[in-house]
């Protein structure tokens, strides 16, 4: 496969959890990775229950894990370690996360709850769908 995948950020578990999905969901789906090699942008996973963060910079077909939240990233996803896994269970249906089902659904009860925060939620919607479409093992 035609990506990079450089983790400076290996000081910090989780960014092996975040590296580790991407791979695997590049080295399985051919349309997910066609998303990635779209993607630039600056996204961000902060969780403070577990103290760690880790930003992702995208460059159309490689990605570089940081430690904390570095270089003012458009998307920042802000929630607990039991919480983001929900994240990765989201259906995506033409290009979008699909909040019909009930993995959906409960992803849509943390953002009203305030358990779930999403910077550039509305600001930055087609980095978070491609964000979104290559962390969802769905």
């Amino acid at each position: 496969m035609d990506y990079s995948i450089v983790n400076n950020a290996q000081d910090l578990p989780f960014s092996f959890i975040v590296q580790d999905i991407i791979a695997g969901n590049l080295e399985r789906s051919a349309a997910k990775l066609a998303v990635f090699k779209k993607m630039e942008g600056i996204a961000a996973i902060d969780l403070p229950d577990i103290a760690a963060a880790v930003t992702l910079i995208f460059q159309r077909g490689k990605l570089t894990l940081e430690t904390g939240i570095v270089s003012n990233p458009a998307i920042i996803i802000k929630t607990s370690s039991d919480i983001v896994t929900d994240l990765n269970l989201l259906k995506i249906c033409c290009g979008l996360p699909c909040y019909f089902n009930a993995s959906g659904r409960r992803v849509l009860r943390h953002l009203l709850a305030g358990n779930l925060r999403i910077k550039g939620l509305f600001t930055h919607p087609v980095l978070l769908n491609r964000f979104t479409e290559i962390m969802s093992v769905i």
